[in-house]
Formats: C-alpha cells, sequence, structure tokens
C-alpha cells in the first residue's frame, strides 16, 4: 500500500468512503449521512481537486481507497501560517494497522513543505480515545475543548482542539 495524493479522478472512491464513514461513524463527522448522499459529483469532484493549499491523500488496498485525511491551510495573509487537518477516514476493516499513523506522517510532511506553513491544527470528538492517542503520538499537543460543538438531535458532544507546530514535527 501506498500513500497518494487524490484528484478529481478520485472522487467517486472519495465519495464512497466518505458515505461509508458517515453512515458507521456519524458521532465523528460534523456532517450527516442525510446531507452528503444527496450532495451533486461536482461537490466531491471539488473535495479533492488538488492545489498548493489544499488536498487530500488516502491509501488504496488494489483499487479500493481505504483511509483518506483532508488538508487546507489558510488564504487570507494573517492566517496563512496555519493548516488544519480534517475528514480523517479509516475502514473499519482496516484500522488498528498503523494507516493512519502512516497517511497523517505522509500527509503533514506535505503540509509543512507549503510555503511559511508554520501550525497544523485538528478536532476530534473529547472522548475519542484512540484519535486523541493516535493525534498525541503525531506530536499533536492540546490547547483547548470546545463545549457543545457538536449535536446530533438527542446529545452534544464537546470537541478537542489540538495543533502541530512545524518545529518539533519528527514522524518517521
Amino acid at each position: 500500500m501506498k500513500c497518494l495524493v487524490l484528484s478529481e479522478k478520485d472522487y467517486l472512491l472519495y465519495k464512497e468512503i466518505r458515505l461509508k464513514a458517515l453512515r458507521s461513524d456519524p458521532l465523528y463527522f460534523g456532517s450527516t449521512y442525510e446531507e452528503e448522499a444527496i450532495k451533486s459529483d461536482d461537490y466531491f469532484k471539488n473535495k479533492v481537486k488538488f492545489s498548493s493549499k489544499h488536498f487530500v491523500m488516502g491509501f488504496y488496498d488494489g483499487t479500493k481507497l481505504i483511509n483518506v485525511a483532508v488538508f487546507n491551510s489558510q488564504t487570507n495573509m494573517k492566517e496563512a501560517h496555519k493548516g488544519e487537518i480534517t475528514s480523517v477516514i479509516c475502514l473499519k476493516e482496516y484500522r488498528n494497522q498503523g494507516l493512519t499513523y502512516n497517511l497523517l506522517t505522509c500527509l503533514i510532511r506535505k503540509a509543512f513543505t507549503v510555503p511559511n506553513l508554520k501550525v497544523i491544527k485538528l478536532t476530534c470528538l473529547t472522548d475519542n480515545n484512540s484519535a486523541r492517542h493516535l493525534y498525541c503520538k503525531l506530536g499533536f499537543r492540546s490547547y483547548g475543548e470546545e463545549p457543545n460543538s457538536l449535536f446530533d438531535g438527542k446529545k452534544y458532544y464537546n470537541e478537542s482542539l489540538l495543533l502541530l507546530d512545524s518545529h518539533p514535527f519528527t514522524a518517521k
């Protein structure tokens, strides 16, 4: 398996893994299956469209996309030193094999080639201990918590706010 940058030609595979994740792990995302299942193909093409400030990376098992993460950096001048990782997905049957760690290591290395990028942020549910452990293993540190960040119609969930500085990132 190899870590690759996705392009517009990969949009159907990205759409498939995204919708699977929204269905299997609905609490971990700010969007819902119902909201995204009706989105156009152009919406998903734009999601995987590569630019110097936005890219999606993933692992394939043969032709099956099994793991993805999205990187976006800020474009306005005062925040251009910041980026964000979102939409980290690994299909259930591929979890606990180190794939997401490897994928995020590749993504972070690529992200820190963006000129002037100094900080990468991400969020995860405060009680998602496996995600928090993974992010801390990569060098992310907590800088706060957003109370009542997500609401599933019944319950509110807090999100941990995490960041990674460019200087100490040394994952292998």
